[in-house]
């Protein structure tokens, strides 16, 4: 296994990243959202130097992403197009050559794409670099995909930059990829998938690294036509919430590591009770078949029952 101590490195392969190479079990920003979304054990379970059945996923779903951080960047596992010939009469890879083909190409590490999807990448790799350069932001394919190890207060921690500028005066970037790019649909996936903890994270780590402080921001693009780019850099005050997540998801980790004990959820019956809007929802159904009552006299499903009724059909 091959093991960094604290610094930055490029040219550090997925595989070796995403083993881990840190001298003890280290966190990372994915790690570190199930920690604090869901419990240690479920971060203890997608571990691969903790969890000793850990094994790597290759999802259809992730392979745009994947592929699109190729040709932004310049850097990460490569893809390729599927022969056509290997597709089933109606475009699906779902043949036996098709499949057999795939798995290999998986196995080399390769991500397989229809040829209209390696003809969408490059569309999108097009239009990124257009949109950026207009910013006067561009990405150093020489300076994509840097990791970062380190260790925080006792917690061994890792982080794999998409691009790293040089230079500490410009913010290190994280590209994504997403179905609307929008600044209020970004500022939702902020939420909703912690990237606000990621940032965070990221920063702490390169500071442990390298004693840099710097901005962060994230490239968001969206997956279809016109592929349209929007740059989100996270406001003072939710990176100052955010790194008081990341110090608990380190607390939390630094102490399971030394414990050996990974908690999952906490044993019990647990007392759930619902948002105020969701009362508030029926409520008002409730009082709009109450008022349709009073003013016809008859319940709003009786009407329903005569709207369906044959004979109301017949009588048309």
């Amino acid at each position: 296994m091959t093991t960094l101590t604290t610094g930055l490195y490029f040219g550090v392969s997925d595989e070796i990243y995403h083993g881990d190479p840190a001298p003890r079990p280290s966190l990372s920003s994915t790690l570190a959202r199930l920690i604090l979304d869901r419990s240690p054990l479920h971060a203890w379970t997608a571990h691969p130097r903790l969890n000793p059945e850990w094994e790597a996923k290759d999802s259809k779903t992730f392979d745009i992403g994947r592929a699109a951080h190729r040709a932004v960047l310049g850097a990460g596992g490569d893809y390729v197009a599927i022969p056509e010939n290997l597709l089933g009469s109606n475009g699906a890879a779902n043949t036996k050559a098709a499949k057999d083909w795939i798995a290999d190409a998986r196995e080399s590490g390769l991500t397989p794409l229809k040829a209209e999807e390696v003809e969408q990448i490059g569309v999108m790799r097009e239009r990124v670099h257009g949109r950026l350069s207009e910013m006067a932001i561009t990405l150093d394919p020489a300076r994509s995909e840097a990791t970062a190890i380190a260790e925080i207060g006792g917690c061994p921690v890792r982080a794999r930059f998409d691009n790293y500028p040089d230079g500490v005066a410009e913010p290190i970037y994280d590209f994504k990829t997403t179905k609307d790019a929008c600044p209020d649909h970004c500022m939702r996936a902020v939420m909703n998938y912690g990237y606000d903890v990621q940032a965070a994270h990221y920063l702490d780590t390169l500071k442990a690294a390298t004693g840099e402080d710097r901005r962060f921001r994230f490239i968001f693009q969206e997956k279809d036509a016109p592929f349209e780019v929007c740059v989100v850099e996270l406001h003072p005050d939710a990176l100052d919430m955010a790194r008081k997540k990341i110090r608990r998801a380190r607390d939390i980790w630094a102490s399971c590591i030394n414990s050996g004990h990974w908690p999952g959820y906490a044993a019990g019956v647990h007392v759930v009770d619902l948002p105020g809007w969701f009362h508030e929802r029926w409520l008002e159904r409730e009082s709009a078949e109450g008022e349709y009552r009073r003013n016809y006299g008859h319940d709003i499903l009786d009407q329903s029952r005569r709207w369906q009724s044959p004979d109301s059909y017949a009588a048309e």
